[in-house]
């Protein structure tokens, strides 16, 4: 091939990869939400459930866990830690909560009674604490 038509097939690829791009990355963007968007730093809970489903991903590791509301009824919960590599340097894995575990999770709460959860630290049944956070 000519310089000219790699040149060309250069640019023609360059702004196809652009435009994909441009229309992907704004939905990975919005997906992503601070802190303070979600929860609230002035109040805390600790709640004991049975875990549902398990995120062990980037960008945050999540278990959607139920519990006995007030009224006796299940809700379903969505606690939410930090990043994979993060909780992997404090010695969690994929397998350190897993599917139809009791664990207790404590945290910030969601916003606007949201059952969200970011957090802390986690004890497993038999003990065992985990920390994602270290509480202030």
């Amino acid at each position: 091939m000519s310089p000219q038509v790699m040149s060309s097939l250069r640019f023609v690829t360059t702004g196809w990869l652009s435009l994909v791009l441009l229309i992907v990355a704004p939905g990975h963007a919005a997906a992503h939400h601070s802190f303070t968007a979600e929860f609230t730093a002035e109040e805390t809970a600790s709640l004991t459930g049975t875990v549902q489903q398990v995120w062990f991903r980037n960008p945050h590791v999540r278990y959607v866990f139920s519990v006995k509301g007030e009224d006796g009824e299940e809700e379903t919960w969505d606690a939410r830690g930090s990043p994979v590599v993060w909780l992997a340097r404090k010695g969690w894995t994929k397998n350190t909560i897993k599917v139809g575990d009791t664990v207790t999770f404590y945290g910030f709460l969601g916003k606007d009674g949201r059952r969200l959860l970011s957090i802390m630290t986690v004890t497993l049944e038999d003990g065992t604490k985990y920390v994602d956070r270290v509480p202030e």
